[in-house]
């Protein structure tokens, strides 16, 4: 059978009980019918972390498991499998999200030597590289060492409760020290 031939006169409701039957040639026919509607919500959605072919793959499985949990009671199909994927990008958003939090043992201390090496990666010129050093050498000067410490522990990626527990001291102590540090540090970025 010619799926192309048939895409736009078989009845929808006849395509999906022929897809729970897993007949492959009416799912390509309505898997290309609702194409359009894939695409755009990959447009929508700004998917640039997904590929068009990868976004249409996944969309072919939420097609076949909306396919197989469809009645025809509940709501039209289409609003159904909109729903559905519109679903599944969020949970590609947040699996994205969950990829860029970086545990507090991954990452590297705030170091001068780390701050000079940062300074060079990002391909800075010579004046901006000079006013980078100023600024963070001028806000490490102006902070206790406590409210120091306490800044390049949370900057590292530790939880308040961590480093209260790590240095000793009570959580309002560290809350305190951070936010006169981060009062320091905007006052040296103005």
């Amino acid at each position: 059978m010619n799926y192309e031939k048939h895409l736009g006169v078989t009845p929808e409701a006849v395509l999906l009980a022929q897809v729970r039957t897993k007949d492959s040639t009416s799912f390509m026919i309505l898997f290309n019918r609702y194409r359009p509607l894939i695409c755009k919500l990959w447009y929508q959605f700004h998917l640039t972390s997904t590929s068009l072919d990868d976004w249409q793959q996944e969309a072919a499985l939420v097609l076949y498991r909306v396919v197989c949990n469809y009645s025809d009671q509940q709501t039209h199909f289409c609003w159904y499998l909109k729903q559905a994927l519109t679903n599944r990008i969020r949970d590609l958003y947040r699996q994205q999200a969950a990829k860029k939090r970086v545990p507090a043992c991954c990452l590297e201390p705030l170091t001068d030597m780390h701050v000079e090496v940062m300074a060079v990666d990002h391909h800075l010129g010579p004046a901006e590289v000079a006013e980078f050093r100023r600024t963070y050498h001028h806000f490490r000067d102006h902070c206790s060492q406590f409210e120091w410490t306490i800044f390049v522990e949370i900057n590292q990626g530790f939880e308040v409760d961590e480093v209260a527990d790590k240095l000793g001291c009570k959580r309002q102590c560290v809350r305190s020290a951070l936010e006169r540090a981060k009062k320091k540090f905007i006052q040296e970025l103005a």
